[in-house]
């Protein structure tokens, strides 16, 4: 790589650093309040909500954070319905969520949707929210989300479980988070495996099986090097995206201090803000001048820029592996000794590859 290029790339990772705006916390209008998913409050972490990730299936659709990578939406929903943490809302209630800012990219505008299903949205599937977004106070931005009208959730084991996502539209992100709603004005639905629509189009399947085979060796590798379940999901980021070098400014729980007693909020106008894709990749530097053109060099750049794409989405189908999966209820145990054979690794792993479709 050129001189000029190291520079542009160094740029550009530092640029990504100190992201920021996590999710302290949403409450309805009964039971407790659900806090972010998976993010760490307590220390230096933040959610990412890339759509351009989420549509090469390297993340799920509440995207990663950066201690811990891959959301397993799926996992941490029931996580919380085992905690008594989830809030609980009817059609067209209101939900009061509250942001930690921190650093500047963490400021708004904040857009919401939904997800009915709780787990299988997508980049696209969602239904977008009411949002009215009030003047930070303390650090905090609150937010006032409401609920659709004829809202019906029927995600979870419970069957009655909606996902929310709320970002800002912050290039070096999007930053935000995702949290769980249950509804308490519907019958529940008993999700069966007779019910739930898992058939995809055979061009796609065949798309994705193609990729699982070109990913399956670094998989592998990511798998038995890693300590832990969770080290298998932040590893696949590391090796998947060039913004993985990415730091929070700071725990975001440190700002609520005082955030309780601030001055009533001051309502601000909401401007929807769609998930942006990933920054353009950096050019590189150009050729020297020569006395003809240079249509060789130019191919070998187009041919290096399709290269580097390819590599971006080089683990896109087992990067939801490493995380679990986005519909799973239970990871799989951290391997004993994880230096399991490639063999052992596809017979226990295979059953839950996502060829069907699913955004889990």
């Amino acid at each position: 790589m050129s001189s000029p290029m190291r520079a542009l790339m160094a740029s550009a990772l530092l640029a990504m650093a100190h992201a920021q705006g996590v999710i302290m916390k949403a409450q309805g209008p009964a039971g407790p309040a659900s806090p972010g998913l998976l993010v760490d409050q307590n220390k230096p972490d933040a959610n990412i909500i890339n759509k351009q990730e989420i549509v090469a299936n390297v993340v799920n659709e509440c995207g990663r954070t950066i201690l811990q990578g891959n959301i397993d939406i799926g996992e941490e929903t029931e996580n919380q319905l085992g905690n008594k943490t989830v809030t609980q809302v009817t059609a067209g209630a209101n939900v009061d969520v509250t942001i930690a800012q921190v650093s500047a990219d963490g400021a708004g505008p904040y857009s919401c949707d939904l997800d009915l299903t709780s787990n299988s949205g997508g980049a696209t599937g969602q239904t977008k929210l009411a949002v009215q977004e009030f003047q930070p106070q303390n650090g905090m931005i609150r937010l006032s989300v409401t609920m659709p009208a004829d809202m019906a959730c029927v995600g979870a084991s419970t069957g009655d479980v909606c996902t929310v996502r709320c970002f800002n539209s912050n290039a070096r992100g999007p930053f935000g988070g995702c949290f769980a709603v249950q509804q308490t004005d519907i019958t529940p639905k008993q999700n069966t495996p007779d019910n739930i629509p898992t058939a995809g189009k055979l061009e796609s399947i065949n798309a994705q099986i193609a990729q699982d085979i070109a990913d399956f060796p670094a998989a592998v590798k990511s798998n038995q090097e890693a300590m832990t379940q969770g080290d298998q999901g932040l590893s696949a980021v590391k090796d998947l995206l060039v913004n993985s070098t990415q730091e929070a400014a700071g725990p975001a729980a440190a700002s609520v201090n005082n955030a309780d007693a601030a001055a009533p909020a001051v309502p601000v106008p909401a401007v929807p803000a769609p998930v942006p894709a990933a920054p353009a990749p950096v050019p590189a530097a150009p050729p020297k001048a020569a006395p003809a053109p240079a249509a060789p060099n130019a191919g070998k750049a187009k041919a290096k820029a399709k290269k580097g794409r390819g590599k971006g989405k080089g683990l896109a189908a087992f990067a939801a592996l490493l995380g679990g999966g986005g519909g799973g209820a239970k990871r799989q145990r951290p391997q004993q000794a994880n230096k399991r054979a490639p063999e052992d690794l596809l017979s226990s792993r295979f059953a839950r590859r996502n060829i069907f479709g699913r955004n889990d």
